[in-house]
């Protein structure tokens, strides 16, 4: 049986879902007491901690884009994520949501991450010193995924070496998992759940700007970025994919103007 990488321990009793818990014993009625019930009960067990890592593989991979939501990040560096696997696999509900990707075409997926041995990709991590505008901008960002932790290693380490450390992930999750209020974008099945032969397929504007911020790192990230993300079917790679025509329509696409820094590279 294959053990997840991804971890949501913490001491408390889970209610909330797989990533999503809190404290229900020792709570006290103070009013500071009170307000930390609340951080808890509102913000996934990762993003609790006031100094946290996180590990970005898709749209956070480009700097820039990253310091929209931390802007004091620190120490951004490549790092390898090891038996999970990068996928185009869920709905991209910001880009459905604004009308901005045509649900017809199926075009429209974001990347996620699922636990899958043996694979592995390389991933930008940096340090963020963590307030509630950037815990909720960042749950806003990523509204859908399990926010969970994750080892990560150095770009060189070996096999047997341990982790160089934790940081929090954006896992696949369930539609049943979704915050209230959530749903799949009119026209769609589900956000998550998409079978392998679905012709889900990356939302174009998304995937320009993944491109065009692996272009700015280059090397390894680039090359990871290509060679070992799958589209839903977990069998065809990013390359191949671009590879069989998809590269100019995609590079040609631009985002709307209110989008242009988000979804710029």
């Amino acid at each position: 049986v294959a053990v997840s990488p991804f971890s949501t321990a913490c001491a408390c009793l889970c209610v909330l879902g797989p990533a999503l818990c809190f404290c229900v014993g020792g709570c006290g009625n103070s009013t500071e007491t009170r307000a930390i019930y609340m951080r808890m009960v509102d913000y996934p067990a990762a993003l609790r901690p006031d100094r946290v890592t996180v590990i970005a593989y898709g749209a956070l991979l480009s700097e820039p884009s990253s310091r929209l939501t931390f802007p004091s990040l620190t120490n951004f560096r490549l790092v390898r994520v090891r038996n999970v696997r990068r996928l185009f696999g869920m709905t991209h509900l910001f880009l459905t949501g604004a009308g901005v990707v045509d649900v017809a075409t199926r075009r429209i997926a974001a990347l996620c991450v699922e636990p899958a041995e043996g694979c592995s990709f390389v991933a930008a991590a940096f340090d963020v010193v963590l307030d509630d505008a950037q815990r909720e901008a960042f749950c806003a960002r990523e509204t859908g995924y399990a926010i969970v932790e994750a080892p990560f290693h150095g770009l060189d380490a070996g096999e047997e070496a341990p982790p160089a450390g934790l940081g929090v992930l954006c896992a696949s999750s369930s539609d049943a998992e979704l915050p209230s209020g959530v749903e799949p974008p009119a026209g769609l099945p589900h956000v998550w759940g998409w079978a392998r032969d679905s012709g889900l397929l990356p939302a174009d504007v998304y995937l320009r700007h993944c491109l065009l911020a692996m272009r700015k790192l280059g090397g390894v990230a680039e090359r990871s970025f290509l060679h070992d993300t799958t589209l839903v079917d977990r069998r065809t790679t990013l390359s191949e994919y671009l590879a069989g025509g998809a590269r100019e329509r995609v590079m040609a696409v631009r985002p709307p103007e209110s989008m242009a820094e988000r979804f710029g590279g």
